[in-house]
């Protein structure tokens, strides 16, 4: 669907349903195709292995919070596989298809895996868990909890929530762009303060308009969009980097590092823009995805905030 055009692409998601992230039954079918394409384990675990590497050298030993695991584990069971003592998987739909997640694992490359996995974890670590899901059999998420991966849905962190101060780490994927703008920075409060003192928030921020990122991914700045607060979780919530940096920046204690960012120069603008962006530096628009490294400072959590 993702190659047909942007009206005929829309048409046919208002007519199937299935926008955004609530239940649907072609959830499934997303599950089954990344399961067997991006979400596999063996193709996601070198960015993720290169991440970890850089951002924080080991998650040996470490407790770490997938936020927004969508589908699948593949990331959670990623950070596991590279020697995380805990590792929770959140949501706030319970989208988890555990078939489909078993499927990204079994599917995998070992040699391929082992080696993907090589920069941030020690081989015997790796070949050891490789080990003990392949003997797991039948995946629940009993079985999963026993060895350290916990799967918890639906959770709200826009309330305060039991995880303050519990992670050494904690990543998303794709995930903050569809926060609803009411209670995002009470979300983003509530998940830096899961953090424990000098714990470290890895967050690849979106920033396209999901209906047609490839073609025309700042549609929903322009001045006639029919993009509206509501479609946040579809399309994006339209934050552009300098937002979210404002964001992360207000929080008590927060260091915040830009780990890379995508430009699109290759796409026009719209004219005229929605006057939200009046005064929005051309390249803050054009950036269409964004890397954030948001570390806790040591000694200080920040307070859980509740939505105001």
């Amino acid at each position: 669907m993702g190659r047909l055009p942007a009206p005929l692409r829309k048409s046919l998601r208002r007519a199937i349903g299935g926008q955004g992230h609530v239940q649907h039954w072609t959830h499934t079918l997303w599950a089954w195709h990344r399961a067997r394409g991006d979400k596999r384990i063996d193709r996601i675990a070198p960015g993720l292995a290169a991440l970890i590497r850089d951002a924080c050298g080991s998650v040996e030993g470490h407790s770490c919070l997938e936020f927004g695991s969508g589908h699948l584990l593949s990331e959670a069971l990623v950070f596991w596989l590279a020697g995380a003592a805990r590792v929770v998987a959140v949501d706030y739909h319970p989208l988890l298809r555990l078939h489909f997640a078993r499927l990204a694992f079994a599917s995998a490359d070992r040699d391929a895996l082992l080696g993907a996995l090589a920069p941030a974890a020690p081989a015997a670590t790796v070949t050891e868990r490789i080990a003990r899901l392949d003997q797991l059999g039948n995946w629940t998420p009993e079985a999963l909890s026993e060895l350290g991966i916990d799967y918890v849905a639906p959770v709200d962190f826009s309330q305060e929530t039991e995880f303050a101060g519990t992670f050494d780490l904690i990543h998303s994927t794709s995930v903050l762009e569809h926060l609803p703008l009411a209670n995002c920075k009470a979300i983003i409060a509530n998940v830096q303060a899961a953090l424990r003192p000098g714990g470290v928030a890895l967050h690849a921020i979106h920033l396209e308009d999901h209906l047609d990122f490839r073609r025309n991914p700042f549609a929903f700045l322009a001045a006639d969009t029919d993009w509206r607060e509501k479609d946040a979780d579809a399309r994006g919530n339209r934050l552009r980097a300098s937002d979210w940096l404002r964001i992360f920046r207000s929080l008590p204690a927060a260091q915040v590092e830009i780990l890379w960012e995508v430009v699109r120069e290759d796409a026009p603008l719209p004219r005229p823009l929605d006057s939200t962006f009046a005064g929005y530096a051309e390249c803050d628009l054009r950036t269409g995805g964004i890397m954030l490294a948001v570390r806790s400072g040591a000694g200080t959590v920040p307070e859980p905030q509740p939505v105001n």
